[in-house]
């Protein structure tokens, strides 16, 4: 009978460490996603306004790509995703109470939120597997579901002006996805990299 407890105990301890180990990684992930998305380049070269609603943006969209990396890491890369979303909308909840303190609406805002990088990440995905080349054109209109990645990124992040900037930050997606290819679940937080938004912006 003391073995089986000792099993369980055992099992319980491995459990928790590894438990401990994915929220640590997803702490540290998400504080690597939020420092390339704050990065200043993207808010002077690229043009995003920075202002709250497209700081979100920024932040959804980095979450997005290693999101999609995490789904080729297997199980561990799944638990990862899970923990990282809720890393996520913890950060979301603490924001959101600051700027409004005594709102009722906060957890209703939350949930908008949260449910905001779900909707994201699916147009996103959408428009990787469709395909990125071409842009439309000024006359033309369509359906989300039908966007090239040019012009969901001009959709999302600069309101739908029709100008070069979604173009340009659709070029950054391609080359954050390109690197992030190359990452490893044994290669650490520290080894995920993002593409140089400097690099693709002066090309």
């Amino acid at each position: 009978m003391l073995d089986v407890f000792d099993g369980i105990r055992s099992w319980f301890r491995t459990w928790i460490w590894g438990r401990t180990q994915i929220s640590i990684t997803a702490t540290e992930l998400y504080g690597s996603i939020v420092t390339q998305a704050r990065l200043p380049v993207f808010y002077t070269d690229y043009g995003v306004s920075d202002v709250a609603e497209k700081r979100y943006e920024m932040i959804v969209l980095h979450i997005v790509l290693v999101l999609e990396r995490l789904r080729g890491a297997g199980g561990f890369g799944m638990e990862l995703s899970r923990e990282l979303v809720e890393v996520f909308v913890s950060d979301l909840d603490g924001s959101i109470r600051e700027m409004a303190i005594g709102d009722t609406k906060v957890p209703n805002n939350v949930k908008k939120a949260a449910a905001g990088l779900l909707d994201r990440d699916v147009l996103y995905r959408e428009a990787f597997d469709a395909g990125t080349e071409g842009q439309i054109g000024p006359d033309e209109t369509v359906e989300p579901d039908e966007m090239t990645l040019d012009a969901l990124l001009d959709e999302l992040v600069f309101n739908g002006e029709m100008t070069s900037r979604g173009v340009v930050l659709a070029d950054y997606v391609r080359a954050a996805r390109t690197m992030l290819s190359g990452w490893k679940q044994d290669d650490g937080v520290a080894q995920l990299k993002f593409a140089d938004p400097k690099t693709i912006v002066a090309e």
